[in-house]
């Protein structure tokens, strides 16, 4: 903690009290800690899409001093979190319970659960966050792609819609069975034309970010996208999220297996914007 005289201590936690409470998400793992060095006792990890209380705004050292939504407080490295401002007008994004599921949903794995979390961010990326390498020529581009990018990254890409489906009954969403509560899945080629499916590139839209897009005056059930993205081309932005379920189901993991049904294991998850392109 910083040091100061007792009488300032009290004196700003004072005046804190009537201002806005700054807030902040996790962008990637970041560890707290009780002071702002990585040299520093570990209080706990935490995860994207936690959320944090800036206890002051400024940094020391590149690392803000925070409270976790459980109370716990000490200090993360600033370039792991986003910071979103004061008191925003309108929500951000999805709430980090839906439905009673919590971003780790029901999986049983550490390693499970910590992929559950990155598929159900609930921040959108900023531009900073954008990685302008990520093309859909670069994710069907052949070769072992396992660390070609970082699911610390977002991205935009553009395609031609070929498929939109409902997505099946997993871990991420706590096992739900009706559709409105599974992932939209939607498979994308570089262009008309191409129907091969070790040429597809696959982004999701979770429903949480389904019912964000809702309270935003947009429809993005599966039904809908269905009707409205197959056949066109589409830009769409949101997380990388690199899928080893489906590594060996893939292209550029598995090359030549007869039964690959996508380019790569790379994928948009969760959606966070999507705009038809005239």
């Amino acid at each position: 903690m910083r040091i100061v005289a007792r009488g300032f201590v009290v004196a700003l936690v004072l005046w804190a009290g009537v201002l806005p409470a700054q807030s902040a998400v996790v962008k990637q793992n970041v560890n707290l800690r009780e002071g702002p060095s990585s040299n520093t006792t570990l209080i706990r990890t935490l995860f994207p899409g936690d959320e944090v209380t800036l206890l002051d705004p400024d940094t020391v050292a590149n690392y803000l001093e925070v409270r976790t939504a459980a109370g716990n407080e000490g200090w993360v490295y600033a370039p792991r979190v986003r910071v979103l401002g004061a008191a925003p007008s309108s929500p951000a994004g999805p709430d980090s319970v839906y439905r009673g599921c919590s971003l780790p949903g029901n999986a049983q794995s550490a390693h499970r659960q910590d992929l559950n979390r990155l598929k159900n961010r609930i921040t959108a990326p900023d531009a900073a966050d954008i990685d302008g390498s990520v093309t859909m020529s670069a994710l069907t581009a052949p070769g072992d792609d396992t660390n070609r990018w970082s699911t610390a990254r977002g991205a935009t890409i553009t395609g031609f819609v070929i498929d939109v489906k409902k997505g099946g009954e997993e871990t991420v969403n706590c096992g739900e069975k009706e559709e409105l509560y599974r992932d939209t899945h939607i498979e994308l080629v570089v262009q008309q034309g191409i129907t091969a499916k070790k040429q597809r590139i696959i982004v999701e839209v979770t429903p949480r970010w389904r019912e964000f897009m809702k309270t935003q005056g947009q429809n993005w059930t599966t039904d809908s996208l269905a009707t409205r993205l197959e056949g066109r081309t589409v830009r769409f932005t949101g997380w990388l999220f690199f899928d080893d379920e489906h590594d060996d189901e893939s292209e550029n993991t598995r090359p030549g297996r007869v039964l690959n049904w996508r380019a790569t294991a790379w994928e948009i998850h969760p959606v966070t914007r999507i705009e038809i392109v005239p």
